[in-house]
């Protein structure tokens, strides 16, 4: 037999690397009886004959080095490329520019890199082949790709992008993360136990959102878990992770030929055995990670640390006791009891043995943490006893006292007997519920793909084919579980609604409230829940009769249950979105009961939720104080309990920044708009990054960054066009955006066709949604000389948003504004000069900031000078260009700057002073020509004949004629799509 050629050697040179190692760390005396054994080792597989050949010939490789006269000549170089075969600094891969290698590992190495291509500026961290970049490591990454795509935590880094470069090598660009591994981190700092476990849940957080997402990682190691600077965890290297539906053979076409890839001291039995893999393998390993962290040292100590002696060990021997191993007498007494039995739960060689999930790892994490009573140990009533005396030393002291006086002492031993029994029961049934659950999860991946030996065919079922295809058989395969029915069909509800999916959503939630209803009792808090759950559902579908018969359903319930407060806040808080769009006050009201009785709880998922809805709803409704108040304690909520916002801080700061333009701090909301759009982008939420994208295109367009607005919108609207049915109204608000910045960037025409695009949508959406719309078609009517056709529509959205409960205040400043415009088109511009002071004067108390009241002084000058009140427009519009001097907001001013420069030029012209007033129209002409389109602006033209008209005053016919003729080319344009 001879041996594989180097060449050959790529695919299969993981494995034959490691045992080589092996075999190199034995005396040369040794290594014949070694390799002559190989077959022997117990629980791993074999290995072929030519492989046995290779080693051979490399080991009489190395024993000539070792003994022989090796440099008397050397080596023929190999005609292959090199390892890094154009990786260095400076070459471009793909898009990217490499600048320094930052890791290294054994089939990859990762690249500090930035764009070479200008789209961006946003360094990555760029992961390539190490050695060979043939078939099966393109497989690999390209699995990375998709398993990274799919998941979106705070703690797992981020993927931004993906291909292949000129050389055929694939590349993954993903997340820069500045930190250290965990265990550096622990060590450098000498972390407390308690904060070495804070860090450790946060993992688990991490690893939990993975593995309800279907996929396990089967990597975890410290350097694989890097810590920040301010202690915040982020998981790296998907690497080998691999999605529970496939690959769960003992060996498919990919291990087999990218080698078993795994670091065998992190291991699990089951990896080492070459087994089928699921979560509990990722918890075996944590586990190990976890007992480095917190005794100091890994759970196996060998003479002679060689990979086969460690796979052994892995797979057989029991290991110590945490505390044992920890070398410090206080370590080893924090340790001993509650934490040994916890790291020794999650090591159990049977993966049936260790904790049925993730979350349940972490919780007995949590509950050490909290001083009360672990799962891993023994339940006894000593055992309770002792933890709860822990928890409350002083108040059981001071009760002690009372106790002894007590002849009744017996009685509460007993009490505490029987609770302690019903708790353990409890126990059992949700432990047996959870394994059921997880079972269940892994068995809808296992059908149709356990003799699967094609990658490529397992990876060709999606996420939501699965998803579908576990609710389907939920009800027919669990009958007799209805608990573990329960949970899972709030696992699929959460992840349909996850994915965007809330047809689907809804059907689940449904399905689960019946079963609920029949269960546990249509009173049961668990019962209401879903119906709160159901109603959230239908109201992302605008299915608003049904929400709201749910949600008034079950806060007539809830108010009669002394133990419903959270139940209540959710409500309350549902029953704000429901009104939101309909009846801003009554929104305004549930919203502060949902803030109110959030207020003092733990932060949680629904408390941030209740500021953040009271921060909407106090925004809309003109409370701007207590709107950014609510923001601002929901941010606090989320920084003390980062696991509380589920994704949700996009959100809440895409609203902080619109509220914060509104104050006048309008840097601050710039830089807090794109912060949110940032993080909504990273999330990966569609739903979140849209919301994030709508609110900067309406601040971009409120202070006069039409061409980023445009930019913004037309891509919002784009998006809209696609999204279908799960984002309710959302599509239609953006294609209402997306013609309003471009009435005002200046092309009408378009802006018209947009609207009239999703006008039979109207009757699909609430009344504070369709006025604004008719009014945006209405200032389209105008700006192109339709001024008569614009009635009708404005008619209709003022009816619409009439009255206290139609609309918000920003949705009537939209109607009206529109409805200014048309009165000065149609010679009425005395009624829209009172419609604008009566809209100042029905706000008293509330102070407008420097930038706004000059925006409404422009447009009082405007308007008066329409009138016919020349000498008064002329005396603001001057004060407006005074104010404007010294005003730090002024480059988003320029509409009002335009504005007020183009009436007092008209003023000083009327009044024959053509000098004074060509400065003024110069000025005009060049901020909308800089800002507005060039070639359709219907304000551009009226400029440029306002300044045509001074040129012949001033007896330059040439450039009165150039300004007509491109004026008269503009107009043509803007009426002409």
């Amino acid at each position: 037999m001879k041996p594989a050629s180097i060449s050959a050697l790529h695919e299969d040179w993981p494995a034959l690397s490691a045992l080589l190692d092996d075999a190199l760390a034995l005396p040369p005396d040794e290594r014949d009886a070694w390799l002559a054994g190989l077959d022997d080792r117990p629980g791993l597989p074999s290995i072929s004959a030519q492989h046995r050949e290779t080693l051979r010939v490399l080991l009489a490789t190395q024993a000539e080095i070792e003994t022989g006269d090796f440099l008397a000549a050397l080596p023929p170089l190999p005609p292959e490329p090199p390892p890094h075969a154009g990786a260095a600094p400076g070459a471009i891969v793909g898009p990217y520019r490499l600048i320094t290698q930052i890791g290294q590992g054994g089939m990859a190495s990762v690249w500090l890199a930035e764009r070479a291509d200008g789209l961006m500026k946003r360094q990555v961290a760029l992961k390539l082949p190490a050695v060979a970049w043939g078939e099966a490591f393109a497989t690999r990454l390209a699995r990375e790709r998709e398993i990274l795509a799919s998941l979106t935590h705070e703690h797992i880094a981020r993927l931004y992008d993906a291909g292949v470069d000129a050389q055929g090598r694939p590349y993954l660009a993903m997340e820069v993360i500045a930190g250290v591994p965990i265990d550096v981190f622990c060590r450098e700092r000498s972390l407390p136990l308690a904060e070495r476990i804070d860090l450790l849940l946060q993992v688990m957080a991490a690893v939990a959102h993975a593995h309800a997402r279907l996929v396990v990682h089967r990597d975890l190691k410290p350097s694989n878990i890097l810590v920040s600077a301010d202690a915040k965890v982020s998981l790296l290297d998907f690497g080998i992770a691999k999605l529970l539906e496939g690959e769960l053979t003992e060996e498919t076409a990919l291990t087999r030929a990218a080698g078993h890839a795994l670091t065998p001291d992190y291991a699990s039995p089951e990896q080492i055995r070459g087994e089928p893999l699921g979560t509990a393998s990722d918890v075996y390993s944590l586990a190990v990670v976890a007992y480095e962290l917190l005794a100091g040292a890994r759970p196996y100590r060998l003479k002679r640390a060689s990979a086969a002696e460690l796979a052994q060990a892995i797979a057989e021997a029991e290991p110590p006791l945490a505390s044992e191993m920890a070398a410090d007498k206080a370590l080893k007494r924090q340790l001993r009891g509650d934490l040994d039995a916890i790291l020794n739960n999650a090591l159990k060689k049977r993966p049936d043995e260790r904790y049925v999930t993730m979350d349940a790892f972490a919780q007995d994490l949590q509950r050490w943490r909290d001083g009360k009573p672990v799962q891993a140990r023994p339940d006894g009533l000593a055992y309770r006893v002792a933890k709860f005396v822990g928890r409350y030393r002083l108040q059981v002291v001071a009760g002690s006292l009372v106790v002894a006086a007590l002849a009744a002492g017996a009685t509460v031993a007993l009490w505490q007997a029987r609770e302690a029994r019903l708790e353990a029961d409890r126990a059992r049934t949700e432990a047996a519920t959870a394994k059921a659950v997880r079972g269940f999860i892994e068995s809808i991946f296992l059908t149709n793909t356990a003799n699967q030996d094609d990658p490529q065919r397992a990876r060709a079922t999606t996420a939501r084919e699965l998803l579908d295809r576990g609710a389907e058989r939920i009800q027919r395969e669990l009958a007799s579980q209805p608990d573990a029915q329960f949970e899972l069909c709030g696992l699929m509800y959460e992840m349909y609604v996850h994915m965007g999916l809330n047809e689907r959503a809804a059907v689940i939630a449904r399905r689960r409230l019946a079963l609920a209803t029949r269960v546990y009792g249509p009173d049961d808090p668990r019962t209401l829940g879903v119906s709160v759950g159901l109603a959230k559902a239908l109201l992302e579908m605008n299915q608003r009769d049904e929400a709201r018969s749910l949600l008034e359903g079950a806060g007539a319930r809830a108010a009669v249950r002394p133990d419903a407060d959270e139940l209540r806040m959710t409500i309350a808080g549902a029953l704000a979105f429901l009104y939101f769009n309909t009846d801003p006050p009554q929104a305004l009201v549930q919203a502060r009961l949902a803030a109110e009785l959030a207020r003092g709880k733990p932060p949680t998922q629904e408390t941030v939720n209740a500021q953040q809805m009271l921060g909407d709803t106090a925004n809309i409704t003109g409370h701007l104080q207590e709107a950014e108040a609510a923001f601002t304690e929901a941010q606090a909520q989320i920084a003390r309990q980062p696991e509380a916002a589920q994704g949700g801080l996009p959100l809440i700061l895409a609203s902080l920044g619109e509220v914060q333009d509104k104050l006048g701090r309008v840097d601050s909301a710039g830089a807090t708009l794109a912060r949110a759009r940032a993080l909504a982008e990273r999330a990966g939420d569609p739903y979140s990054l849209h919301i994030a994208s709508y609110r900067l295109a309406s601040y971009q367009r409120r202070n006069g960054l039409l061409r980023e607005a445009l930019s913004t919108a037309a891509a919002d609207d784009a998006w809209g066009r696609t999204a279908g049915p799960d984002f309710g109204t959302l599509p239609v608000s953006m294609a209402a955006q997306h013609a309003r910045v471009l009435v005002d960037y200046g092309d009408p025409a378009h802006a018209l066709a947009v609207i009239d695009s999703v006008r039979a949508k109207l009757p699909e959406v609430p009344p504070s949604l369709q006025g604004p719309m008719l009014a945006v078609r209405a200032e389209a009517l105008v700006a192109l000389g339709r001024a008569a056709e614009a009635d009708a529509d404005l008619q209709r959205a003022t009816e619409l948003v009439s009255g206290a409960v139609a609309a918000s205040s920003d949705v009537v400043d939209t109607v009206r504004i529109a409805r200014r415009r048309y009165w000065q088109a149609t010679g009425r511009a005395a009624e829209a000069l009172d419609d604008l002071r009566q809209g100042a004067a029905a706000a008293p108390g509330v102070t407008p900031t420097a930038l706004a009241a000059t925006r409404r002084q422009a447009e009082e000058a405007r308007l008066l000078w329409a009138a016919g009140r020349a000498d008064e427009a002329q005396a603001i519009a001057a004060g407006v260009l005074t104010t404007l001097q010294t005003l730090p907001e002024r480059h988003f001013a320029w509409q009002a700057e335009a504005e007020a420069a183009e009436v007092l030029g008209r003023a000083l012209l009327a009044a024959g002073n053509a000098a004074g007033a060509a400065p003024h129209l110069a000025q005009a002409v060049s901020l909308r020509d800089a800002q507005e389109d060039p070639q359709k602006s219907p304000a551009l033209a009226a400029a440029l004949l306002a300044r045509a008209a001074c040129h012949r005053a001033m007896g330059d016919a040439a450039a009165a004629t150039a300004d007509t003729a491109r004026a008269s080319r503009i107009q043509a344009a803007a009426s002409s799509r």
